[in-house]
Formats: C-alpha cells, sequence, structure tokens
C-alpha cells in the first residue's frame, strides 16, 4: 500500500470539516494516522453531542478504542486547525505520537502555551508539532462559517 502524503490526510480533514459545516458546527476536522495505513476520523460535533466533542477528540477515541491505551506512540493526528488546550492535554494523555494541523487558531489555539508548559519541564511527553499544510483553506472554511453567522 503506498503512503499517503500529509497533504493528502489533511485533505481528508478538510472534508470532514467541510461536512461540520453542513451541520452548522463550526469547520473542524481531524483523523489520526497509523504507520499501517489505517487512519480513524473526526469532526467537530459540539451542537450535536457536546462542548467536548472536538474533531480531535473523536479522531483519538476511535483511534484508541482500536489499538489500545498505548498505541498511538506512532500515531499522527492531523487536524485543520490548532488544536485548543482540551484536546493538546488529550493528546499528552494519549502519547500521540505528533501534531500537524493546517491554520492557527489565534482565539482557542493551545500550541505555544503547551510548549511553554514543556520548557518549564511539565509534561514529560513531548511530540513534534508541524503547521501549514492546507493553511489557507482551513482558515477560508473557519473565516466563511463565522461570516455566515454575523
Amino acid at each position: 500500500m503506498p503512503a499517503i502524503s500529509p497533504e493528502q490526510l489533511m485533505k481528508k480533514a478538510l472534508v470532514l470539516a467541510s461536512e461540520a459545516a453542513l451541520e452548522g458546527e463550526v469547520p473542524v476536522g481531524a483523523l489520526v494516522s497509523l504507520p499501517d495505513g489505517r487512519c480513524f476520523e473526526g469532526r467537530n460535533r459540539i451542537q450535536e453531542r457536546s462542548v467536548l466533542d472536538h474533531a480531535e477528540m473523536e479522531a483519538m477515541n476511535k483511534a484508541l478504542s482500536a489499538v489500545g491505551r498505548h498505541g498511538l506512540g506512532n500515531a499522527t493526528l492531523y487536524c485543520t486547525a490548532e488544536p485548543c488546550l482540551m484536546c493538546l492535554g488529550a493528546m499528552v494523555q494519549a502519547r500521540i505520537g505528533g501534531l500537524v494541523y493546517g491554520c492557527e487558531e489565534p482565539r482557542f489555539g493551545g500550541v505555544a502555551l503547551l510548549r511553554e508548559l514543556w520548557a518549564e519541564g511539565r509534561y514529560p511527553h513531548r511530540f513534534p508539532i508541524a503547521s501549514g499544510i492546507c493553511k489557507d483553506e482551513a482558515r477560508r472554511l473557519l473565516v466563511d462559517f463565522f461570516k455566515e453567522r454575523r
């Protein structure tokens, strides 16, 4: 099976974000990618279910159900927007292998704070973080969604 590129994975996450927007949810999509090629998808379901049902949480819950508590060390979570503090905390607890996100989220994103906590010596589990893949598409989904709401 040929490897899926980070761009292809982010485009899948963008499709999930678009689906969320069509249902009135903030357009965020996520997926957990395992080295064996399996992917576990998630999208925001905050309006549908609970304020805790973020895309990242749904994708990680599905992955953890499939591979077990200690199975995400080699997994990468792809998310269309910078994760919030709740989702980043869950990534630390799940021992995720890496994070890739599309666009920054200036109001609720928590990557800068997580890095500060790492620098202080807190949260011994650290993982690589990359951003900017499909940034413009991810940002456009958010901007258009909130423009319609105002």
